[in-house]
């Protein structure tokens, strides 16, 4: 999903997102934006959420579920980074999760409070944090390996929640 463009500013060759463009004021406000439309679709009632379109893309119940681990991923990275000097975190290893059947017991109840949950500790998190703690770097594995700043992680984690929420509203119509 990421792509060098010119002039150094990375972004999404998908949805457009720039990491390096946001600021941490607006990560808090925009995770919670986001959160918003999960729950709108979580709670729809469309029985289509817990459906694979087609057997290589996700379900909107699996999006849900992968940015929920996100989110708690990323925060958790977050706190590393604070604790450790150019930590390297270990992968979140998705397609482990799903493979395992780890994400066939959620409902879209349980999907709306952990992702509030989830939204609210990484909202917290940013909010809490000055432009030095978010300038603190670890290694990144994608879309390279790459050191990158805890803002750019926040940055990361609300990329995932909005492209994933975009993914999930297409395959509603």
């Amino acid at each position: 999903m990421g792509m060098c463009q010119p002039g150094g500013m990375e972004s999404c060759e998908v949805c457009g997102f720039e990491w390096e463009a946001i600021e941490a004021a607006e990560v808090p406000s925009r995770l919670r934006a986001a959160l918003d439309g999960w729950i709108e679709l979580l709670e729809s009632g469309d029985p289509t959420i817990q459906v694979r379109p087609t057997p290589d893309v996700w379900s909107v119940m699996e999006y849900a579920g992968h940015v929920r681990d996100v989110l708690f991923n990323l925060r958790d990275r977050i706190v590393v980074g604070l604790a450790e000097e150019h930590p390297v975190p270990k992968p979140m290893y998705q397609d482990v999760r799903i493979a395992n059947g780890l994400l066939v017991a959620d409902t879209p109840a349980d999907l709306v409070i952990e992702l509030t949950a989830g939204t609210g500790l990484l909202a917290k998190t940013v909010a809490a944090l000055d432009g030095e703690r978010l300038a603190r770097t670890l290694v990144y594995p994608w879309p390279r390996v790459a050191d990158r700043s805890l803002l750019w992680v926040a940055a990361q984690a609300l990329h995932e929640a909005e492209h994933h929420l975009a993914d999930a509203r297409s395959q509603l119509g």
